[in-house]
């Protein structure tokens, strides 16, 4: 107890008048904000029973309503009376749903239940003579009447439901009119008292606390007009004085500890900058490597496969296919060999890539065609080297081969706007046999990529590396239908190396 008084007699005037300020403050506001509460409460309850009146009326109507579409379309066949039904009975069930999540009574719930039930047994009659009319059944009649028995005993349970929320909603009312009025007279009780407390308090305390903290003010000016560097205010009194003294104190001793941390964080930071920077150097030189490594993946299958096809052609005709054959193949080593940047224009990637077709056309004749399809100036982007035949090779190998018939190959490359940039989108589909969509995952997960193969997942890595974000990728495969590879990017008309 004395420890008590004595800390009591070591509080400064000031902190007693908050306090008693503070306990009045705090009763009047809790009342006040437990009132607006109630009384919000009780607004929020009126509102939610007369929504649920509602909803419950609308039951009504709406059954009402249905009854007589279905009768209508039965009779005319209108198809605007057919989707007025369709809409006005996802209505009802969908009002139904609310009412089973507002209205929380056992007895309400039950209710619903009847309600819904019976609601679902009465469309599904109802649809059945749709069904029946517009098959021309001549008994359709039938489940039209045994769905308007149930749609009585629907309006019976919703009568029964409404009443049960009336009879609910007039007992909450009772209860909250109470509510409210006691609460009324505890506040204006309690606001009384607490005025006359605080009236009494703010006499006593007026002039206990004014001139301290009038030398503390001159004090704090004058010191605030100083540098960082300043001397600790000594005060050795308990009052207002000491206390905002000892805060002013430590404020001081942290703004000069903040600034020095700041300076050290500033060198921190440029340091930080400075090896970012060579980070990001470093990561180039690593997008320069993989770029590399992965354009040197070209497998020498399909230049074996050639090959076997001109020895063939040189058998059967004279030498002109022949000819043709070597010409296109010499080009594909010269576009190799020349061509020592990792950037090339479409143009030349469409140009090669039809040299390719070519020489596929001698062994699939009349199976293979194709279509190349470009908007005007899109052919000279930059992309890289050997992007789409390694595409084309799949596509002929993989989709057109193994049908029959063959198929067909179309590259098509639009140019659109988009945020004042030039975004390009590249789409090579064929008619070849598809994919299913667990291999189509397979191809997707690029989790391995075979050293000896320059194929989609090569394709893949060598395109993100040159656009990252500025790129995207996409394949759709439908198995019997085709393949569609598709690149986005923005236009960014590079030369030689990334």
């Amino acid at each position: 107890m004395k420890r008590l008084k004595d800390f009591w007699l070591h509080l400064s005037i000031k902190i007693k008048l908050i306090f008693y300020f503070f306990i009045v403050i705090a009763i009047i506001s809790l009342f006040n904000l437990y009132l607006n509460n109630n009384n919000y409460r009780i607004v929020d309850q009126f509102d939610a029973t007369m929504t649920n009146y509602y909803s419950i009326n609308s039951l009504l109507v709406i059954t009402s309503e249905n009854k007589g579409l279905v009768a209508s379309y039965l009779r005319e066949l209108e198809l605007e009376d057919r989707n007025t039904y369709e809409q006005k009975k996802m209505e009802l069930m969908a009002k139904i749903d609310e009412l089973e999540e507002s209205l929380t009574s056992t007895d309400a719930y039950f209710i619903i239940i009847a309600i819904r039930n019976a609601s679902e047994a009465m469309y599904e009659n109802w649809d059945q003579a749709i069904e029946e009319r517009e098959q021309n059944v001549p008994t359709y009649f039938n489940a039209f009447y045994e769905g308007e028995r149930i749609e009585i005993y629907v309006q019976s349970y919703v009568e029964d439901l409404l009443y049960l929320s009336l009879r609910e909603g007039n007992a909450l009312y009772n209860k909250l009119a109470n509510e409210a009025k006691v609460m009324r007279q505890i506040s204006i009780f309690l606001i009384a008292i607490s005025a006359l407390f605080t009236m009494f308090i703010g006499l006593f305390f007026v002039n206990s606390f004014i001139n301290p903290i009038k030398n503390l003010a001159s004090n704090s000016m004058r010191i605030a007009s100083g540098d960082l560097n300043v001397e600790p205010i000594a005060i050795v009194s308990k009052d207002e004085v000491g206390i905002l003294a000892d805060s002013f104190n430590t404020m001081s001793h942290n703004i000069r500890r903040y600034v020095n941390d700041l300076k050290e964080k500033v060198v921190i930071e440029k340091r930080l900058h400075e090896e970012e920077l060579e980070v990001v150097h470093m990561e180039q030189l690593l997008r320069e490597s993989q770029f590399e490594a992965l354009q040197s993946q070209i497998n020498p299958h399909f230049l074996f496969n050639t090959l076997n096809t001109i020895s063939r052609t040189a058998m059967f005709e004279e030498a002109e296919d022949t000819t043709k054959l070597i010409q296109a193949l010499s080009n594909l080593f010269r576009y190799k060999l020349k061509n020592q940047s990792s950037v090339i224009h479409l143009q030349e990637e469409l140009w090669i890539t039809e040299e390719y077709i070519y020489l596929q056309k001698f062994r699939f004749k009349e199976r293979l065609t194709y279509q190349i399809i470009a908007d005007q100036g899109t052919k000279s982007v930059s992309v890289p080297i050997f992007m789409l035949q390694p595409i084309i090779e799949n596509t002929i190998i993989h989709g057109i081969e193994p049908k029959v018939e063959g198929g067909k190959i179309r590259i098509k490359i639009k140019s659109r706007e988009i945020d004042g940039k030039e975004w390009i989108t590249l789409r090579i589909t064929d008619t070849g046999i598809g994919m299913t969509p667990r291999r189509l995952k397979e191809v997707l997960s690029f989790t391995e990529m075979k050293h000896h193969s320059i194929g989609i997942s090569n394709v893949y890595h060598r395109f993100m590396i040159m656009y990252q974000h500025k790129g995207s990728f996409k394949m759709m495969s439908k198995k019997g239908a085709g393949t569609c590879v598709e690149f986005k990017f923005e236009r960014n008309d590079l030369d030689g190396k990334i």
